[in-house]
């Protein structure tokens, strides 16, 4: 690797892993309820698909994760009071998922997290810094999703 090289893989390491504590930390201030971010981020799945029946597998469509692993994450966040799970009018072999009222809190304090941290953000940048910021971050985004839906 090449200086440049480098120093882009050891930034794209450390924002990831420092964004991921950074939100751990945040949201275990602002709730008083134990919750990871995978789980924050499954109750923030389900709560984006209020208005709609939400399933397991379309849970597991949504994060892009697979559907074993998307039941037995809400099969634990079921257990901890986040979620609910309803059998389906029209077929009985799926289930319908919807947030408790603690789930809802959750999803609550995570959705404020992620305002404040963009808030707190772009306070830190000039317009034009923002600007070349973005495109920055969209074209690194666009790499990894073509790299991931390939």
């Amino acid at each position: 690797m090449n200086a440049f090289e480098q120093n882009l893989n050891n930034l794209l390491v450390d924002t990831f892993n420092y964004v991921l504590k950074y939100e751990e930390t945040s949201l275990k201030k602002i709730l008083s309820v134990p919750v990871t971010i995978s789980e924050a981020h499954i109750i923030e799945a389900v709560g984006n698909q209020e208005n709609q029946e939400t399933t397991v597998s379309g849970i597991a469509a949504l994060l892009g994760i697979a559907v074993p692993t998307a039941t037995v994450a809400v099969k634990k966040l079921e257990l901890k009071g986040f979620i609910t799970k309803v059998p389906c009018v029209n077929d009985g072999r799926r289930s319908i998922i919807s947030l408790t009222d603690l789930g809802k809190r959750i999803e609550k304090a995570h959705r404020l997290f992620h305002e404040r941290m963009v808030k707190n953000i772009s306070r830190q940048f000039a317009d034009a810094e923002k600007e070349v910021l973005l495109h920055a971050v969209k074209m690194l985004s666009e790499f990894f999703k073509e790299k991931v839906v390939a």
